[in-house]
């Protein structure tokens, strides 16, 4: 999967894909991960993207149109193909959640992600963008974490990126049987006076995934 980031700030993005397992991924070449700048489709020597809003008022400097729409046509190429999809990050009805990670793990195989700055960016960007997202009814400073938060979740459910994929489907958070994990536990099995379960040291398997049940938040 190829996944692409419109940022003007490309180094949050590389400075994050150096480490953990999106590195190793992008290193056993399961993802690929590119960044576009749109101060690169500026004309002033100044590379200036914001300016501000038609009709005044205290609302700050708006990301302009035409620099992003032309690092979105080149992220695209000349035609947009279907397994393509292009996000816009913006406060969003719409709130990212798993089913849509492992939508998008099966079906795209690249995914834009347009990440704006400063006070939103000119709503004439949203003709040419597929979905707008948020991962939260909270506001950040910019696009780039959230999209970020997407990567990762999206780019585990892809064949290679992580080990014990059977666990990915069964037993993990919002996954096929739970919302919520049940309680883990290791090594040493009493520390500070607190002890790990006896169920968890029985063997018995059947009783261990009753009480594991028990313990989690069934699914809705």
């Amino acid at each position: 999967m190829k996944l692409t980031f419109i940022t003007i700030f490309p180094g949050l993005v590389e400075d994050f894909c150096k480490e953990a397992l999106i590195s190793r991924a992008i290193k056993n070449k399961k993802i690929l991960v590119k960044t576009i700048s749109p101060r690169e489709f500026t004309t002033d020597v100044h590379q200036t993207v914001d300016d501000s809003p038609y009709g005044g008022g205290n609302c700050g400097m708006i990301m302009k149109a035409p620099p992003l729409i032309s690092a979105i046509r080149k992220a695209t190429g000349r035609k947009k193909s279907a397994d393509t999809l292009i996000i816009l990050l913006t406060p969003s009805k719409k709130i990212f959640n798993q089913k849509m990670a492992v939508k998008f793990a099966n079906k795209y195989k690249h995914i834009i992600f347009v990440c704006g700055r400063y006070e939103g960016m000119d709503a004439r960007v949203e003709k040419f963008v597929d979905l707008k997202l948020s991962i939260g009814e909270f506001v950040l400073m910019g696009g780039e974490v959230a999209a970020l938060a997407i990567l990762e979740a999206t780019a585990r459910l892809l064949p290679g990126v992580i080990n014990h994929g059977e666990s990915l489907i069964h037993e993990e958070s919002y996954g096929q049987k739970f919302y919520l994990e049940y309680p883990k536990y290791t090594r040493p099995e009493v520390f500070e006076k607190m002890k790990v379960p006896k169920i968890l040291l029985s063997g018995h398997h059947a009783k261990i995934e009753e009480w594991r049940k028990g313990k989690s938040a069934t699914k809705k």
